[in-house]
């Protein structure tokens, strides 16, 4: 897609952005149907390692997918041994979600998944590109934050 008013270089740089921002969610799908995993699940599941019972309505905030989204994939995973749900002691309009053994071992397991395939796309590039490929993407992510912060123009 051409860019109108915005220079050659910087339109290849988004260009180049973009195609990366695709294969990466190409290669994640790729890597997770293999598995025969939901694409939420690995981050669930990664929440609740770090917060394990936290609220079903706080998990779908923290993963940022729609609340009926979050209960479908907690479903699944309470279907298939990976975690259980239980009504908050104090307030029983809360659903807390737990690992089981099952859940942590399949955590673990995602972890060396995304691990490997880390390794797989970022350890060929020598120390001095990592660095600033670092560099760079924080500065992009700092320009995104920014816009999304931003409020929004009124029309004109």
């Amino acid at each position: 897609m051409e860019l109108e008013n915005v220079d050659p270089l910087t339109s290849g740089v988004f260009q180049a952005f973009s195609k990366t921002l695709h294969l990466q969610r190409q290669a994640m799908m790729k890597l997770l149907a293999e598995k025969g995993v939901h694409p939420g699940e690995p981050l669930c599941l990664h929440l609740l390692t770090k917060r394990d019972g936290t609220s079903q309505r706080d998990l779908a905030d923290d993963v940022h997918l729609s609340r009926p989204r979050v209960t479908k994939i907690v479903q699944t995973l309470e279907k298939e041994g990976a975690v259980v749900r239980r009504a908050d002691e104090s307030d029983q309009r809360l659903t807390r979600v737990f690992l089981t053994s099952e859940g942590r071992r399949r955590a673990m397991d995602m972890h060396a998944l995304m691990q490997r395939y880390v390794e797989r796309i970022i350890a060929p590039f020598s120390a001095a590109d990592r660095v600033e490929l670092e560099r760079l993407l924080s500065l992009l992510a700092d320009g995104i934050s920014r816009v999304l912060n931003e409020e929004e123009e009124p029309s004109r």
